[in-house]
This record gives structure tokens, C-alpha cells and sequence, in this order.
């Protein structure tokens, strides 16, 4: 198979920005893309759009339907095909083919998004990464026949299609448990149902505390350890794959969990990311937390944790939790903090209800995550025997 450098396969045009400043360059009839717009292969709309006038007065390039499109800078790897006529910034670049006869669209687009993770090795920048010019003009690129590309793209695209369809799934059961909740509880931060409402503080019956320390080469066996980073997935902790160490008698009975307990990030470097909370529902004491989480367990009598635990992770409800935060160099939620958010307090035999619901969503959703990464993993072992001529 014969190899070709990306530049001597197309021609590159880049874009531009008009002035900000003139509202006559802006919110007019021609799409204007950013990096912001690439959330697919295809890229049919944009977020921001201007005028002809502002195509005339500024570096901007309008690029025809059907041309790929990558990004240089900030989201480096990824690209996309145009589906309409549109304009691009300057963080962006159109690759368009010289010879439709030699080079199938298809192909060198699933080429360049199977590149993704070298590109983002290559880019460089001490704030803002990207790849210069050059460096996207010697990717090499492989190219069989025309007939075997446009046999591999389309391979290439069902097996994508098969990945997205498994994620569109989980997708899906996101949404109808969000409107389920919605449908029995109401947008919690806003409470148009009227529901009495309590501090944190005053439903818990241990808490909030923070969780054990230990040095690194302190862990090995023992029992799991949740650490910041599980709190974001899933919608229930998952210590299967924990870091583990050995407690003491004393540190079980202070940093153990119980089925049912919710523990939160204290510290993040982004401030979206503090005071993010998950819950725990494993084996009493089975299981310990570490110490840039706290933990809070909740009157089970009052509150069924479960309905409490997605509650707080709703986007108008993290909204309010974030607003408990302090920021200096990082984000903290200290104690009283996670203390004082408020909470619906629904009759609880709603919130059992919802559980119940929220359970059934749960199997659902860990069965088309396993459907999707066998998915994944296919495309993935698919995409590199492609390209190294042996699909």
C-alpha cells in the first residue's frame, strides 16, 4: 500500500474572526464554525453565525458542503465533514481533496479521527495546545485503490454507527430518569411543588467528615478505597477496581461506609467539579473513602439517599451546591458548607418509589455500557487493521 502525505493529497484553507466589535459582521445568514461546533463527524450546525459582510472584512473562508474540516488548536484530533456551505474560525482548517478520484472523503476522514491520540501528542502550547501547519501537511496518510477505501470507510462507518447506537442508548435512559424525576418531584432547585425543604445538616445522622489519609505506598491489599476521581461515574460508586489498603479497628469504625452513605469532592481545580457526590451501596464497612471527599449519611427514616444522591447531581441542584464553595489557587466545600444545601424533602414513600425506578435505569444503563465498549473496542481493533492494509 502506498503512502502520501496529507499535503500532496489536499489543499488547506484556514479561516478567521471578524470584528467583534461591528454587529453588522454578526447573527447573519452564513454559519460560522469554532471548535465549540465539533460534537459529531458532521458538522451541520453552528453556534454562531455572520453576515456576508463579515466574510468580506475579515480572514474567514466560506467552505463548501462536504469538505473535512479539523481544528488546530484546543481540540486537536477531532474532525468532522461539512454538511452545509459555512464559514470557520481561525483555530480551524479545511482539507480539501485535489483528486476525488484517488482519495474518497469518507476514508481520509476515519483516517485522521483514527490519528486523534497521535495528534494530541504532537500538539504543543503552554495554555492553549495545537499542531502548526506543517505538522498536519507530513501526516501520512495510506492509500490502497479507491474501490478498497471506499469498502474500508464504509466498514468503518457501520461499525461507528453500531458504537453510537449502543451510546444513544445510554443516552436515552439518562433522559427518561431525568424526566421521571421531574415528572414526580419538580425541578428541585426552583421546588414548584412546594415541598419543605432542609439543610443537609439537619437530615444526616453522621456527617459530614472527611475521609482517611494514607501514603501511597501504603496501599495494596485490603478493602476498596474510593477516590475523587470514581465520584464522577456512574450513577452508583463502583469499587471493584479500587485502590486498596488495610485499616485499623479504629480508622473501619470512622472512615467506613455504609450502604446508602453519600460522599463529596471537597477540593477541585475546576470549580464545576467541587462538591460533585455519588453514593455508596455496597456491604457495611466493606469499602473506606479517602480524604478529599466527605461523607454524609442521611436519616434513612426521613430520606431515601438514593432519590437524595441524584437529586444533587441535577444541573440547576449542582448549581446551588457549587454556590456553597470557596476559591482561592483551588475550589473547597468545607463541612459547613456541604451542611447548609438544601434539599426537597418529599413523602418518602415517593422518594422509595423513585429508587426503584432509578434502580431498573441502573441495570439498564450497565448493560448498554457493556454493549457499548464491546462495541467500541470492535471499532477501535477494526479501525487500525484497516489502515494497516490487513481488513
Amino acid at each position: 500500500m502506498r503512502s502520501f502525505v496529507l499535503g500532496d493529497l489536499v489543499d488547506i484553507k484556514g479561516g478567521g474572526t471578524p470584528n467583534r466589535g461591528e454587529p453588522s459582521f454578526w447573527n447573519g445568514e452564513v454559519p460560522w464554525a469554532t471548535v465549540k461546533d465539533f460534537k459529531s463527524t458532521e458538522l451541520s450546525k453552528t453556534e454562531d453565525s455572520i453576515t456576508h459582510q463579515g466574510v468580506a472584512n475579515s480572514a474567514t473562508n466560506i467552505i463548501p458542503a462536504g469538505t473535512i474540516v479539523v481544528p488546530t488548536r484546543m481540540a486537536v484530533g477531532k474532525a468532522a465533514v461539512t454538511s452545509v456551505d459555512m464559514a470557520i474560525n481561525q483555530d480551524l482548517k479545511a482539507l480539501i481533496i485535489r483528486d476525488n478520484s484517488q482519495v474518497d472523503q469518507r476514508y481520509l476522514l476515519r483516517f485522521l479521527l483514527g490519528k486523534a491520540q497521535m495528534l494530541e501528542g504532537m500538539a504543543k502550547g503552554a495554555t492553549v495546545k495545537g499542531i502548526t501547519l506543517d505538522v498536519l501537511r507530513e501526516i501520512e496518510v495510506p492509500l490502497p485503490p479507491l474501490a478498497e477505501q471506499k469498502r474500508i470507510a464504509a466498514i468503518l462507518d457501520k461499525a461507528d454507527a453500531i458504537r453510537r447506537k449502543r451510546q444513544h442508548a445510554i443516552q436515552l435512559a439518562d433522559e427518561f430518569l431525568r424526566s421521571v424525576f421531574l415528572d414526580m418531584f419538580g425541578d428541585p432547585a426552583i421546588n414548584p411543588k412546594t415541598w419543605d425543604k432542609f439543610p443537609l445538616g439537619n437530615l444526616s445522622v453522621l456527617g459530614p467528615d472527611n475521609g482517611i489519609f494514607r501514603k501511597n505506598e501504603e496501599y495494596g491489599e485490603g478493602l476498596p478505597v474510593v477516590w475523587v476521581e470514581q465520584l464522577y461515574r456512574d450513577d452508583v460508586l463502583d469499587v471493584s477496581r479500587s485502590r486498596q489498603l488495610s485499616p485499623t479497628a479504629k480508622e473501619l469504625k470512622k472512615y467506613g461506609l455504609n450502604k446508602g452513605d453519600i460522599v463529596f469532592c471537597r477540593s477541585s481545580l475546576k470549580r464545576e467539579g467541587v462538591g460533585f457526590n455519588n453514593i455508596y451501596d455496597g456491604d457495611n464497612e466493606r469499602a473506606l473513602f479517602e480524604c478529599h471527599m466527605t461523607r454524609v449519611r442521611l436519616d434513612h427514616k426521613r430520606v431515601n439517599p438514593f432519590f437524595a444522591n441524584y437529586l444533587l447531581r441535577m444541573k440547576n441542584m449542582r448549581l446551588h451546591v457549587i454556590a456553597q464553595s470557596k476559591t482561592v489557587t483551588m475550589t473547597t466545600m468545607d463541612q459547613d458548607g456541604i451542611s447548609r444545601i438544601e434539599v426537597i424533602l418529599p413523602p418518602k414513600s415517593l422518594q422509595d418509589k423513585f429508587e426503584q425506578i432509578l434502580r431498573s435505569i441502573v441495570v439498564h444503563k450497565r448493560k448498554s455500557a457493556s454493549l457499548f465498549w464491546e462495541a467500541n473496542n470492535a471499532f477501535l481493533s477494526t479501525s487500525q487493521r484497516a489502515f494497516l492494509g490487513d481488513l
